[in-house]
């Protein structure tokens, strides 16, 4: 009984000390969901005559990585006239931004891809942009 006592003990202690060393990137500002959501009328490009309203989900997931942050991009659209629901944009002419990887370079406050890529971040808005006019802002947990 006390040696059964003892191996519990220790691997409570072992999965403790283990998972608390780690750093999850909860003390990063960086990181984080970032959300931007607009509509706009849908026109019939035929008769030009309003069709309905669709609305356009577009989120930026942003995680610290070894070698930097990892920065991937979602969208999700919402048509009013129709009853197809919630639909992914992965395969649309406005599809979403690849994954991709890239360095903080603080003096920009930026994060940039060796493609080329340039995310740039407010801090203190907690907000992030490819335009100035497109902000997302961050989710709260």
């Amino acid at each position: 009984m006390k040696t059964n006592m003892t191996l519990i003990v220790a691997v409570g202690f072992a999965i403790f000390s283990c998972s608390s060393g780690r750093d999850s990137g909860s003390n990063d500002e960086i990181s984080g969901t970032y959300v931007r959501e607009y509509s706009f009328k849908v026109l019939n490009p035929e008769t030009g005559n309003e069709v309905g309203m669709r609305t356009i989900r577009d989120t930026i997931f942003i995680r610290s990585i070894e070698s930097g942050y990892e920065v991937s991009n979602r969208k999700w659209r919402l048509n009013g006239y129709d009853k197809e629901g919630w639909q992914s944009m992965a395969h649309s002419d406005e599809r979403p931004i690849p994954l991709f990887t890239a360095a903080l370079d603080l003096d920009d406050k930026s994060l940039v891809s060796n493609e080329g890529k340039i995310l740039h971040f407010e801090l203190d808005n907690e907000s992030v942009y490819w335009r100035e006019e497109s902000k997302y802002k961050k989710v709260k947990k």
